[in-house]
């Protein structure tokens, strides 16, 4: 190898690009000694419409320790994930002395249980919120179909002019909705979309006067229907032809 001129320049050039790095390295590690890379601003790229930027701020003072190089973006994801609203986020680096933060924020479509949010994904997540939205419930696990239904019912609901407040799901799977009107409405467990249609064709076709004071339908029944009225009991009507 001695004998060889180009491998012991090869050998020279290595060890030259060795002793480059590291005095780079010492140079970088002692310049943040004195915190000549700490960081300096952290910018959140997109405005945030629910999250409390107070609360954002106190969780960046509290985790954003470090300089440019030491920081751990993945710890401040994991982190800032943790907070109401926030349901994911990209961290950047951005030359010299600057993080860039891109927040996703849940948007909530309703109230979940007691004390949670549904998200238009699906998801149920804990923050507070006093925005006017329907409120849901259903069994563990059950957000995602809860919400697919949910919008089947609003979107066929929508045509006679009724919205929905309330939308759960039993833990047997029996499906219940009351309008803004305070009608409320049983479909069961089975032949969702089959009742709903049946009782978009029945609503349609009964007076203004008849609509007006309903106070519960049971959709529950294969040929029939059971209303109550407002003040009365509930009452079985056959609806040949149905099923």
């Amino acid at each position: 190898m001695w004998s060889d001129p180009q491998s012991i320049n090869r050998f020279a050039l290595a060890m030259g690009a060795l002793a480059s790095l590291a005095l780079l390295w010492c140079a970088v590690t002692w310049a943040g000694s004195r915190g000549m890379f700490a960081l300096r601003q952290v910018r959140v790229v997109a405005p945030l419409a629910e999250v409390d930027t107070g609360v954002l701020e106190s969780a960046i003072r509290t985790e954003l320790r470090g300089t440019f190089f030491s920081v751990s973006p993945q710890r401040v994801r994991t982190t800032l994930r943790k907070l109401p609203w926030v349901r994911d986020l990209t961290v950047r680096r951005r030359w010299p002395f600057a993080l860039d933060l891109d927040i996703e924020e849940h948007r909530a479509v309703g109230y979940w249980g007691d004390n949670d949010l549904l998200s238009d994904r699906g998801e149920v997540f804990r923050a507070g919120s006093k925005a006017p939205m329907p409120r849901f419930d259903g069994p563990p696990g059950s957000a995602t179909d809860v919400l697919s239904r949910y919008r089947e019912a609003r979107t066929a609901l929508a045509a006679h002019g009724l919205d929905i407040k309330v939308f759960a799901m039993s833990p047997r799977g029996a499906i219940t909705l009351t309008t803004g009107n305070d009608m409320q409405i049983e479909f069961g467990r089975e032949h969702y979309q089959d009742r709903l249609a049946r009782f978009v064709a029945l609503y349609g076709a009964w007076p203004a006067s008849f609509r007006s004071g309903l106070a519960r339908i049971d959709l529950r029944y294969k040929a029939a229907v059971a209303v109550a009225r407002n003040g009365a009991a509930l009452n079985v009507e056959s609806q040949k032809g149905q099923s």
